[in-house]
């Protein structure tokens, strides 16, 4: 799955690059990317998800109360992972909601790669993902998700507004 992900991190790091050079503020491009993947022999769900860290950072600073930096804040992985929780959501064919287990993060120059994953032995056929990344925070925020499962391959875009939609 890393393999694939160097193609869409190389499109994501051009497009993190030139907007950020053209912002007073970090920056004005608001998107994050998730790879979401079913792997059948695990038969798990395994999800990577690249966003801005200053967007990250932010959110959870909020959330907390407190300054949160990725790097130096020892529950930056719990926090982040309750938040991941909270805006993004895969509910099976039988409409129950799974939860997600931390993987690790991969900081980049100005983004971060979050990796979560959740068992679901049905697979994916029925099911509805849900991403409301940063659309509490951002009223423009954009999140692109590309799917992988049973050989077939899918992209959904979710908006401010956008609930659940069918993985298919």
């Amino acid at each position: 799955m890393r393999k694939k992900l160097y193609i869409l991190t190389g499109i994501l790091s051009l497009l993190l690059a030139s907007s950020s050079a053209q912002a007073a503020p970090p920056h004005t491009f608001h998107t994050s990317l998730m790879q979401l993947e079913y792997n059948a022999e695990e038969q798990s769900v395994e999800v990577a998800l690249q966003v801005y860290v200053h967007d990250l950072e932010n959110m959870l600073s909020h959330r907390a109360g407190k300054q949160v930096r990725l790097d130096k804040t020892p529950e930056a992985a719990t926090l982040t992972l309750a938040y991941v929780n909270e805006s993004v959501n895969l509910k099976n064919r039988e409409g129950q909601t799974r939860a997600f287990t931390w993987v690790g993060m991969e900081p980049e120059a100005d983004a971060v790669w979050l990796y979560v994953e959740t068992k679901m032995p049905e697979g994916l056929d029925g099911a509805q993902l849900r991403d409301r990344l940063f659309f509490e925070m951002l009223d423009d925020q954009v999140n692109l998700v590309h799917l992988k499962f049973a050989g077939k391959k899918a992209d959904l875009v979710f908006k401010v507004g956008d609930e659940f939609k069918a993985i298919s």
